[in-house]
């Protein structure tokens, strides 16, 4: 008799599109892509009470939410990816590769051999786990790959692959069955428990986390629980997995359509690796963006698009709230067709909309371009600082409000080389 850990009925710690059997059971199936036979696939194995079967389709918090839910359990010992590759994410791949290889402990990005990272899996990196329980998965499970190849796995014989598989995988340790795959051999057996305890790690839980989501290489959205935060997240990314684009103001690094929201925007910290951190001129940086004044050296600024040069938007936007607090048409417009198209010199921040919920103020910006290494922390404590202007005059002519959260849309969100 095999030792088992004991867990609790609902033991996952991830939500995600998956089912449950067996807590005991050794063997856990991810499918990458949902199709027929994907589908196909998770019932046969369901039904022989693996102890949880699901898809898998992205390569980076997908996997890291399984990774999370695998731990959780330290009876699961077998990690069964079956089925047809999801197009574009290459999950199946990245979940193989993992298990394999690992990651560069640098960059997080998941390894197609020793030291060459997976080029060709353009979202397969885990920003979001620590190494220890990326290795502590690794240790834990042995990966069976069962990918449909249209050579030794087909459509035709891939069901028949896994229950196979899963059958041999809860053979006792003097009955294992020897099994050959695509050129690898397994010995399958149940081993019993990994550990005693269950490895617990979550991500992503409520609104309380910080995480970030690659969905394809052009859309990164960032939960982040302070302004520093996002920019420590950030950064990096730009710099392991930007893509290298000449512009008339020279080289940059760029990540497209990036999407950032900020949890707890008040958290006053400025990172110490912000290049131009220093906290008077931020202020003042801020204070002129709400006043409307001119910043010395500069053709435009911000401020004075908001209150001066279309009229004082601010005056009004807030007029607007007073007289209906649930609005969706609180925005303001920092760009002018008939002047920004033909020139070089536009604004970084195209709109700003604020909109009232459950008593909270909140603010969305729209940016076309921004040079997140050395502009982020100015605009982004400038909008928050807008956002307490226009908390602070709610406030004062009678309507109870707070300062809520920050999102930022970026369609070109880079650094100078």
């Amino acid at each position: 008799m095999v030792f088992k850990c004991r867990v609790s009925d609902n033991w996952t710690v991830e939500p995600g599109i998956y089912y449950l059997g067996n807590k005991l059971h050794p063997v856990a199936v991810f499918v990458p892509f949902d199709d027929d036979i994907g589908k196909d696939i998770i019932k046969h194995v369901v039904d022989m009470g693996v102890a949880i079967a699901g898809f898998c389709k992205t390569a980076n918090i997908g996997l890291e939410k399984a990774i999370c839910n695998i731990l959780a359990n330290p009876n699961i010992r077998f990690v069964i990816v079956a089925g047809n590759e999801c197009p574009g994410h290459k999950s199946g791949k990245a979940i193989i590769n993992l298990w394999r290889y690992g990651v560069n402990p640098k960059t997080k990005r998941i390894l197609c051999g020793p030291n060459k990272p997976c080029d060709d899996i353009p979202t397969g990196y885990i920003p979001n786990l620590p190494i220890e329980a990326i290795e502590r998965f690794r240790r834990q499970v042995t990966v069976i790959d069962l990918i449909i190849d249209g050579k030794e796995v087909t459509k035709e014989n891939v069901i028949e692959f896994v229950v196979k598989t899963v059958h041999a995988c809860v053979q006792e340790p003097w009955n294992k069955q020897v099994i050959t795959i695509k050129g690898i051999t397994y010995e399958l057996y149940d081993p019993g428990a990994f550990d005693k305890e269950p490895y617990i790690i979550q991500i992503t839980k409520g609104i309380e986390k910080s995480y970030i989501e690659t969905l394809s290489d052009t859309l990164t959205v960032v939960i982040s629980q302070s302004i520093a935060d996002a920019y420590r997240q950030i950064l990096p990314l730009i710099k392991y997995f930007g893509k290298d684009v000449v512009t008339h103001y020279g080289k940059t690094k760029e990540l497209l359509n990036v999407v950032i929201h900020i949890l707890n925007p008040l958290i006053d910290e400025i990172p110490s690796e912000y290049p131009l951190a220093n906290r008077n001129y931020i202020e003042k940086y801020c204070k002129t963006l709400v006043s409307g004044g001119h910043i010395e050296g500069y053709e435009y600024s911000y401020g004075e698009r908001l209150r001066r040069k279309f009229g004082d938007q601010l005056t009004k936007l807030i007029d607007k709230l007073c007289s209906d607090i649930s609005t969706r048409q609180g925005i303001i417009s920092l760009w002018s067709p008939f002047e920004d198209l033909d020139s070089n010199v536009s604004p970084c921040i195209t709109h700003i909309q604020v909109i009232v919920r459950d008593d909270k103020v909140h603010l969305v910006a729209f940016f076309r371009s921004h040079d997140f290494e050395k502009a982020f922390i100015h605009n982004t404590f400038g909008l928050r600082e807008l956002m307490l202007y226009i908390v602070n005059e709610l406030n004062r002519k009678g309507i109870t409000v707070k300062p809520g959260t920050i999102t930022m849309y970026i369609t070109s969100c880079h650094m100078y080389l």
